[in-house]
C-alpha cells in the first residue's frame, strides 16, 4: 500500500483481524482451521447443523466457511448437503502452519531488528496464498501488512516465489483461481510475461515487487523449500520506494533467513 504522510495514521492493506491473546490471530482462520479439524478427527460426512453444534458458531457463519472450505478445495459436498474431508486435506494446515510460524518466528525478528521493515510471512494452501505471520516495521511510514491477507500469485514477491516454485499443474492452478488482475500500471498481466517471470525467479531464487501490487511500495521475498523441492511458504521484507536501498543487503538477508527455516522444516520433518 502506498506510503502515507507522516502526521496521518497509516492505512494497512487489509482491516486487521479481531485480537485475542496473541496480537496476530485471526478470527475467520481460527474459527476455519477448528472445523478442519473436527472433520479430521472425526473422519465422518456432517451437516451444516452437525458443524455448527461442534463449533457453537451460528449457522450462518459456518455456512459460509464450509463454502470457502469447499471451493478451496478442503471440503466436498456429499449426498445432499453433507461434507466430507477431500484426501488433500489428510495433512491439517493448522498443524503444518502453526510449526512454520514457529520456525521462522525467531528469523522474522532478527530481519524486523536489522531492518526496522515489515516482515511477512506467506503460506501456500491448497489453492490460494495467505499471510500467516507479520512483524510490523518501526517506522510510521511503512508497507503494511496483515495476518490473513490473500496474497495475488502474480504481483507480490511472495506471491511469485510461492507460485514460481511449484510443479507446473499447480502453479497455473494458483493462477486461474486469482487471475492475472491489474493493480498498477507496473502489475505483470500478460500470461507469456509472467511466465518470464517466473523462470527470472527460479533462476535467481528471489522474487521482487516493484510497485506491482501498490504504487509506492517495494519488496522482496524468497521462497522455503520442502524436501522436494516446492515452496511451501515464502518469507519477504516490504518497505516504501524512498527506503528501497542497500538491495545487495536485503536479498542476501532474505534468501539466508529463508533458506535457514527451510533447512529447518526439514530436519524436524
Amino acid at each position: 500500500m502506498p506510503a502515507k504522510p507522516d502526521k496521518k495514521p497509516v492505512t494497512k492493506a487489509a482491516p486487521k483481524p479481531a485480537r485475542t491473546t496473541e496480537r496476530y490471530f485471526s478470527r475467520a482462520i481460527g474459527n476455519a482451521l477448528r472445523i478442519l479439524e473436527i472433520f479430521q478427527q472425526s473422519r465422518r460426512p456432517m451437516t451444516l447443523s452437525q458443524a455448527a453444534g461442534e463449533v457453537k458458531l451460528p449457522k450462518s457463519s459456518v455456512f459460509r466457511i464450509l463454502r470457502t472450505l469447499e471451493i478451496a478445495g478442503y471440503l466436498q459436498r456429499i449426498e445432499g448437503e453433507r461434507f466430507v474431508l477431500t484426501p488433500s486435506a489428510s495433512v491439517m494446515p493448522s498443524q503444518l502452519v502453526s510449526h512454520v510460524v514457529e520456525v521462522a518466528r525467531p528469523l522474522m525478528k532478527q530481519l524486523g531488528q536489522e531492518f526496522r521493515e515489515t516482515i511477512s510471512l506467506a503460506f501456500l494452501f491448497e489453492n490460494h496464498i495467505e499471510v500467516v505471520a507479520v512483524i510490523d516495521s518501526v517506522h510510521r511510514v511503512q508497507m503494511g501488512n496483515s495476518v490473513g491477507c490473500l496474497i495475488p500469485p502474480h504481483a507480490s514477491s511472495l506471491g511469485k516465489c510461492l507460485t514460481a516454485f511449484q510443479p507446473d499443474g499447480r502453479a497455473e492452478k494458483l493462477v486461474r483461481a486469482f487471475s492475472l488482475v491489474r493493480f498498477t500500471p507496473n502489475t505483470i498481466v500478460d500470461e507469456v510475461a509472467f511466465q518470464k517471470e517466473l523462470e527470472l525467479v527460479r533462476a535467481r531464487g528471489y522474487a521482487t515487487d516493484l510497485e506491482e501490487s501498490a504504487l509506492g511500495g517495494c519488496c522482496v521475498s524468497a521462497p522455503i523449500l520442502g524436501a522436494d523441492g516446492a515452496a511451501v511458504a515464502a518469507l519477504s521484507i516490504s518497505m516504501p520506494k524512498m527506503r528501497f536501498v542497500n538491495q545487495d543487503r536485503l536479498l542476501a538477508a532474505v534468501r539466508e533467513a529463508a533458506g535457514a527455516i527451510g533447512q529447518e522444516l526439514r530436519i524436524q520433518k
